[in-house]
This record gives C-alpha cells, sequence and structure tokens, in this order.
C-alpha cells in the first residue's frame, strides 16, 4: 500500500517505488524501506526518478541516516557534507549491485530476476 499512496501523493509511478526499493534493498542500503520509499517520492518531485533517485539514495545512505537528511535529499552533496569526488579527482562511484547481476544469477538458478 505504502508505494501505492506515494505514487499518487509524488511524481513517481508504482513501477519506480518498487524497482528502486528493491534495487537499494539488494545493494545493502542501511535505511528503512519506509524512508526509502519516501526518498523516492521526494526526489521524484524534484525530477530525479529511477537510477539518478537510487544513486542518490545510495550514496547519500552512506553517511546519513534518513532522519538527518529528510526533506534535504534534493540539495547539494556538498551541502550535505558528502564529498563527490575522492583525492584524486575522481568521482565516486555509489555500491550498488546491479540488475543485470541479478539476472546471470536467475539464469544459473541461483536466485529471483524482477
Amino acid at each position: 500500500m505504502l508505494p501505492y499512496n506515494t505514487a499518487t501523493k509524488h511524481i513517481i509511478t508504482t513501477a519506480m517505488v518498487h524497482e528502486g526499493l528493491y534495487q537499494l534493498r539488494v545493494s545493502g542500503c542501511p535505511w528503512q524501506d519506509a524512508d526509502i520509499v519516501e526518498a523516492l517520492g521526494c526526489l521524484g518531485d524534484y525530477g530525479l526518478h529511477n537510477l539518478l533517485a537510487v544513486e542518490r539514495i545510495a550514496r547519500i545512505s552512506e553517511v546519513h541516516p534518513y532522519s538527518r537528511v529528510k526533506g534535504l535529499l534534493h540539495h547539494s552533496y556538498e551541502s550535505l557534507g558528502i564529498n563527490e569526488k575522492d583525492e584524486n579527482g575522481e568521482l565516486i562511484a555509489q555500491k550498488l549491485l546491479w540488475k543485470e547481476n541479478f539476472y546471470n544469477r536467475n539464469e544459473r538458478g541461483e536466485g529471483y530476476a524482477p
């Protein structure tokens, strides 16, 4: 029910909520499911959908609990105290387990692929 309510309240679809939640959950996002769903909805209101929203939540959740950044997710990483680049000036990649890995695992009979 939460994904549906979020989708009707924000500029996001239920599929985006389900896929984003799934991607973040399997990637080890430490936030609660309800917080992730709410964050996806809020980011959707700012035009961040799908992979953009998932990557942003993954990066922010590495540093802050949801309660600290609630309502601020659309702000710059810098204003949230998050470094976007390492000491060499290269972008820091989010720690996401990509969907391709699930399809490959499923083909070998090792798991579920969405």
